[in-house]
C-alpha cells in the first residue's frame, strides 16, 4: 500500500527494456562520431519525441535527469543562479516535496534569493491562493519570481487548482514550476495548455523504471531560463552533465505511452480501493480519522490518524503484512519525526507526528484494500486493550 513511493514495472515497459538490452546498441549516445553512438543517439531521441508527443510538447523541451528530485533541484537552483545578481524571490508551497522545499530554504539561508513559504488551507490541504496572489502583487522592485507549487500532493489527497495557478502567475509575470510527479498519475499533462513554466515527473510513479526523471521547459514568453547548476558535460543541452541512462529512458517512453492508455482504468481502481479501505477502517478501527477529506480528483491516497495510537509502532507492527508509510519516502517515512506536510496543515503535534499514508495502485486488489484495513483495525483494537 505504498504506490506513492514507487510502482512495479508494467509488462510492456519491461518488454521494451529487455528488447533494448538484448538488441539495442550499448554505445554512448553522446558518441556521435561513430555508427554505434549514432544508433544509440537515435534511440534516445526517438524516446524523447515519444514522450513529448504524449505531453503535447516539442522534443527539445524535454530533458532527462537521474530522478524527479534531481530535476526539481536543477530548476530551483538554476533559477536562483540565473537571477541572483538582479534580485529574485521564490514563493513556495508549505507542503511541497522536500527536494523543492529544502532546496528553496537552503537558497534563502545562503542569501541567493528571497523566499516566502505560502501556507495551505487546513480544510483540504490546497495552496491558499488568496495569500499567494497578495505576495505576487507585493513586488515593488519587480524581482524575478518563481512560484513552486505542485499539482497533486504526494502525502495527502490534495489536488491544487493548477488552472488558477497558471492564470495568477501569468497575470503577475511570475514563473510557475509544477512538480507533476503525482499529477501525471491522475491526469493527462498537456504542456501547452497547462501554463507552467517548468514541469517535472518521474516514470517510476507510473509503472516505469527508477533512476530517471524528466523536466520540461516549454518555449513561451517569458520563457524560464536557467543557469545550469552543474558543470562538466554538455549532455541534455548543457543543463545536466553525465552519460544518460538510455535503458531507463527507453522504459520511460514506454511507461508514458502505456499510462496514457491505462490512466482511466487506474483511476476507477484507485477510487474503489479508497472506498474499501475507508469503509472498513471507519467501521472497525476505533478512533480512526481522515487527516483531510478524500478527494475525487486525487484518488489513491488515504492519509489518516488514530486517536491515542503511535503511528510508528502501528506501521512496524503490521510491516510483514502491509507496506504503509507515515509520509514520503524521502523524509525517512518510517521514522520518529513529524512530517512537514501534516505540520503545515496546522495539526496539533501529537496528531501531525502520527499520521499514516496508504496509497494504492494496480498491484492492489480491492479485496486487499479491505484486508489491509482489517489488519490495521485488528492491531488498533489490540493496542487499545493492551
Amino acid at each position: 500500500m505504498d504506490h506513492c513511493g514507487t510502482t512495479q514495472l508494467a509488462q510492456e515497459v519491461r518488454d521494451a527494456m529487455v528488447a533494448f538490452m538484448d538488441h539495442g546498441p550499448f554505445a554512448n549516445p553522446a558518441a556521435h562520431h561513430h555508427a554505434a553512438g549514432r544508433a544509440a543517439y537515435e534511440i534516445l531521441e526517438t524516446a524523447r519525441a515519444e514522450i513529448a508527443s504524449c505531453l503535447n510538447a516539442r522534443p527539445e523541451w524535454v530533458h532527462f535527469t537521474g530522478g524527479a528530485s534531481e530535476a526539481n533541484n536543477i530548476i530551483i537552483h538554476g533559477f536562483a543562479r540565473r537571477f541572483r545578481h538582479h534580485g529574485c524571490r521564490i514563493l513556495v508551497g508549505a507542503t511541497e516535496h522536500k527536494s523543492i522545499l529544502d532546496s528553496v530554504l537552503d537558497l534563502r539561508d545562503s542569501g541567493y534569493c528571497e523566499v516566502e513559504v505560502i501556507p495551505v488551507r487546513r480544510v483540504d490541504g490546497l495552496i491558499d491562493t488568496r495569500i499567494l496572489e497578495q505576495r505576487l502583487a507585493d513586488n515593488p522592485a519587480k524581482k524575478a519570481t518563481l512560484v513552486a507549487v505542485m499539482w497533486c500532493n504526494n502525502e495527502i489527497p490534495a489536488r491544487n487548482p493548477v488552472e488558477e495557478l497558471a492564470g495568477l502567475c501569468q497575470r503577475y509575470g511570475a514563473f510557475w514550476h509544477c512538480d507533476a510527479v503525482q499529477g501525471i498519475v491522475r491526469e493527462s499533462v498537456d504542456v501547452q495548455t497547462l501554463g507552467a513554466s517548468s514541469i517535472v515527473f518521474a516514470p517510476h510513479k507510473i509503472y516505469g523504471p527508477k533512476g530517471v526523471g524528466v523536466f520540461v521547459i516549454p518555449e513561451r514568453s517569458p520563457m524560464l531560463r536557467l543557469d545550469a547548476p552543474f558543470q562538466g558535460g554538455d549532455q541534455e543541452r548543457k543543463m545536466r552533465p553525465g552519460t544518460v541512462n538510455t535503458l531507463a529512458i527507453v522504459g520511460t517512453a514506454a511507461a508514458v505511452k502505456c499510462h496514457e492508455r491505462r490512466r482511466e482504468e487506474l483511476l476507477c481502481h484507485l477510487r474503489l480501493c479508497d472506498d474499501a479501505f475507508v469503509e472498513v477502517m471507519s467501521r472497525e478501527a476505533p478512533g480512526f480519522h481522515l487527516t483531510i477529506p478524500r478527494s475525487a480528483r486525487c484518488p489513491g491516497i488515504v492519509n489518516f490518524h488514530v486517536d491515542g495510537v503511535d503511528a510508528q509502532s502501528l506501521i512496524h507492527s503490521v510491516a510483514e503484512l502491509v507496506c504503509a508509510n507515515r509520509g514520503a519516502s524521502c523524509s525517512g517515512a518510517g521514522g520518529e519525526k513529524a512530517r512537514h506536510v501534516p505540520t503545515a496543515l496546522g495539526l496539533p503535534l501529537e496528531v501531525a507526528a502520527n499520521v499514516i499514508r496508504v496509497s494504492f495502485g494496480f498491484q492492489n486488489s480491492v479485496d486487499e484494500a479491505r484486508i489491509a484495513a482489517g489488519i490495521f483495525a485488528k492491531e488498533i483494537r489490540a493496542t487499545r486493550k493492551g
